[in-house]
């Protein structure tokens, strides 16, 4: 057994310039893209909700334009709470919205009167009204993205089940856990609804509770947890209208040397009558930071081990389709192919997958199961839990990792809760260690949270809230690739 600490990954900003901390390498150097012709810098905004949703989100945007005081930090932790420099040309993020009164579908207030209370009729007839809404702008070809100001007495899932962070609506997440075939929203959540409805329309949506804006839970409220700091909501906000505006916040960083690698990750979602399991794939690029969405085939519950898995064909098929995917975005293969997987590889998985990786010629694949609180847990002296980064090898396939812990770079632990590892089992050849590195480093590649603490790495996060959305997709039906769709 051997324990070590992997250093805080850096990522890439404006300039190929690095740094720890997204908000702190936008606020010196720029998004990764912002010296390409691409880059968002005028991003056209379409608002969906009632009157006064409509109204209070704008304000609080129009307020966003200028800078917002971080929270007031504890000595020597300010770093937690920088403040919000502003969504303007010129600072950080380098775009500005824009706002057009042709762009804004306001829902009556006597329609917003009926999208009231928890029933699954009532989260589905909100989702409805919204989708058509939505609907109606996308078809404008005028909206980079759509603002979805959330009715406020609607109750579903995900108002109790805590999966959003804070006033932004962080969309979809499993609660941490639950198992990969629960389903903790039950069959009436409305960001998952309202996705699954929007998927062909090409426009990316952006679902917003009113808490974002006021900075106030309101009256009955269900949800516990407390809200973030307005400079810290507006970092998180404004961080996912730019990505999914078509802009790069950030990206990992690359070295010349590196192969070209697809990171694929794999998790299972029962569909909404529960008749079926179902697979979600979710691929991530590292040189752009990008993610392409591909729905797999039909899972079953093995009797030996109670998880879900696929057969060899189904396997194979996955892969290749991951892989013809790459091919159309980058024009050619990748050299490596990483998958992450949310239950064990079982043979015929393994026959299937090297199969695929070997007919398409790619010589290096590595298996990877990540699984979520598994395990046993390390304890450092002191108050504080052990250093994000923390890694335990525990025998030569398998090594604990703490993605979520105390942070030298805050002086502190951000949680609120005792974090827990994620234990990597490795189902090939790999280097247990540097598959830790990738792993540490896709946790801080979610553009819904600019602060450098999640837990799952992208590949899994990713894949889990496409199913959450595929879930309410009928088979056969079109579904958008881009992953800017599902989050």
């Amino acid at each position: 057994m051997k324990g070590f600490v992997i250093a805080e990954p850096e990522l890439e900003f404006g300039a190929a310039q690095r740094h720890v901390d997204p908000r702190f390498g936008l606020s010196l150097f720029g998004p990764a893209d912002v010296e390409m012709p691409s880059a968002p810098t005028r991003i056209r905004l379409g608002l969906v909700g009632g009157r006064e949703g409509v109204d209070g989100l704008r304000q609080w945007l129009e307020r966003c334009r200028s800078e917002i005081a971080g929270k007031v930090a504890k000595p020597g932790q300010e770093n937690m709470f920088p403040a919000f420099p502003g969504f303007v040309e010129g600072h950080a993020f380098h775009s500005s919205l824009i706002f057009d009164d042709a762009l804004v579908r306001e829902i009556p207030d006597r329609v917003m009167r009926t999208l009231a209370g928890e029933s699954p009729v009532a989260v589905r007839q909100a989702a409805s009204v919204y989708a058509e809404s939505a609907s109606s702008l996308a078809e404008t070809g005028r909206c980079n993205v759509i603002l979805c100001a959330r009715p406020d007495d609607l109750e579903d899932g995900a108002s109790a089940a805590g999966p959003h962070v804070d006033g932004v609506e962080l969309e979809g997440s499993l609660v941490p856990g639950e198992s990969e075939a629960s389903d903790p929203h039950g069959p009436g959540d409305f960001h998952d609804l309202l996705k699954a409805a929007s998927l062909t329309s090409g426009c990316p949506l952006q679902i917003v509770r009113s808490e974002t804006w006021t900075g106030k839970r309101r009256s009955g409220s269900k949800r516990p947890r407390p809200l973030q700091d307005e400079a810290t909501r507006a970092w998180n906000l404004h961080a996912a209208l730019y990505y999914k505006a078509g802009g790069t916040p950030w990206r990992l960083k690359r070295q010349s040397t590196d192969l070209d690698t697809c990171f694929v990750g794999v998790s299972f979602f029962r569909t909404a009558d529960k008749s079926s399991l179902h697979t979600a794939i979710a691929q991530v690029f590292n040189e752009r930071g990008d993610g392409v969405v591909v729905r797999g085939g039909t899972a079953s519950i093995s009797k030996v081990d109670r998880q879900a898995h696929l057969t060899a064909e189904d396997s194979h098929r996955l892969l290749i389709d991951a892989l013809a995917e790459f091919r159309r975005v980058h024009d050619h293969q990748p050299a490596r192919v990483v998958i992450h997987k949310t239950s064990r590889f079982d043979e015929a998985e393994v026959d299937g997958l090297q199969g695929a990786a070997d007919n398409k010629e790619i010589d290096h694949l590595e298996l990877i199961w990540v699984q979520m609180g598994a395990g046993p847990r390390l304890f450092r002296n002191g108050q504080l839990p052990p250093l994000r980064g923390t890694a335990f090898e525990l025998q030569a396939d398998s090594l604990l990792l703490y993605t979520r812990g105390s942070i030298p770079f805050f002086r502190t632990y951000p949680g609120m809760y005792v974090p827990s590892p994620l234990l990597l089992r490795a189902a090939s050849s790999i280097n247990l260690r540097g598959a830790a590195e990738e792993v540490l480093a896709l946790s801080k590649m979610n553009w819904n949270n600019a602060q450098m603490d999640e837990r799952d790495p992208l590949t899994l996060r990713t894949a889990r809230k496409v199913g959450l959305i595929l879930r309410h997709v009928p088979l056969g039906a079109p579904i958008g690739s881009r992953y800017a769709l599902y989050m």
